[in-house]
């Protein structure tokens, strides 16, 4: 009879633990894993659009957070962060990071970075009397300094994110926000500062059947000898295994370096990071563009 009555016992504790317990949305699915794209040899940079962060909440904020992690790159330039505060608390809780923002309440950028690989050096909005052009998404700038082979270097950081749709008011904005954001590195250039990198959703393919991406970015384009494209080999193949977009498909997530970082590209990596295929949900609970990241080893 004790013997009976243990049992039951111990069925009821067992049946309200299943019952009580609760899902883990961070925890990996089976099959295909984030990779890690840490290296303390390289430097490794992520631009990636989280669509309307946290377009689901909870779920979207633990799926973000263990994503972060997970790549552990050493740094983040995202887009469309609507919700700063619930970007502030994955940062706070991942102990790697620290982040800064855009100062706009919509459509913010946010620059994520590791203080134990780079010296923070502050951040700054460029161009901001020219908010047409660039869609009320001023280009945001945070600059750090790193070291190696015992002398510092320093590192510009450009967040962009260009004006979205492909009729021919968007894309002459396009146009005339590259001209004024090449114009600026130009002149900066000129007057000494170096190694910019402009990483983000510009809205635009390359290498799209209707080449509107030529005339988009054709700043840029057009000085080859001083800007290029570190992304283009990925936006050349069309294929959409590599669209930073997949569900159009088309590759507009790209990062922009200066000629100062040429060597470092000729000793880089790049690659679109299908999280599509780690998550069934990634379209609907996380984005619907994928994180793309440039890895380079300083020379």
């Amino acid at each position: 009879m004790h013997k009976l009555k243990f049992i039951l016992l111990t069925s009821i504790v067992l049946l309200t633990l299943i019952t009580c317990a609760e899902p883990v949305d961070s925890e990996l699915p089976d099959g295909p894993q984030i990779p890690s794209i840490d290296s303390d040899a390289t430097i490794s940079i992520v631009t990636w659009n989280i669509e309307n962060f946290p377009q689901m909440g909870n779920r979207t904020t633990d799926r973000v957070k263990l994503i972060l992690d997970s790549l552990n790159a050493d740094i983040y330039c995202l887009q469309e962060i609507d919700n700063k505060a619930d970007l502030d608390e994955i940062v706070d809780a991942l102990d790697q990071y620290q982040v800064v923002h855009s100062s706009s309440d919509s459509y913010v950028r946010s620059i994520i970075f590791k203080p134990g690989v780079l010296l923070f050096l502050g951040t700054t909005e460029l161009l901001r009397s020219s908010t047409y052009e660039f869609a009320k998404r001023p280009p945001f700038m945070s600059s750090f300094l790193f070291r190696h082979n015992g002398k510092d270097q320093t590192l510009n950081i450009i967040d962009v994110h260009l004006k979205a749709f492909g009729d021919q008011e968007s894309i002459q904005r396009r146009h005339d926000a590259c001209i004024l954001l090449h114009n600026y590195l130009s002149d900066a250039i000129a007057l000494g500062d170096s190694n910019f990198v402009v990483a983000g959703d510009w809205n635009d393919d390359i290498y799209d059947t209707d080449n509107s991406g030529q005339y988009s970015f054709e700043a840029f384009l057009d000085d080859s000898d001083n800007f290029q494209y570190a992304t283009d080999s990925l936006a050349a193949t069309g294929a959409v295994w590599d669209a930073s977009y997949p569900s159009y498909p088309s590759f507009i997530d790209h990062i922009l370096i200066s000629k100062s970082l040429f060597d470092e590209e000729q000793h880089s990596t790049i690659k679109t990071i299908r999280l599509d295929e780690v998550f069934g949900d990634y379209g609907s609970v996380v984005s619907d563009h994928r994180p793309v990241v440039w890895s380079f080893k300083p020379q």
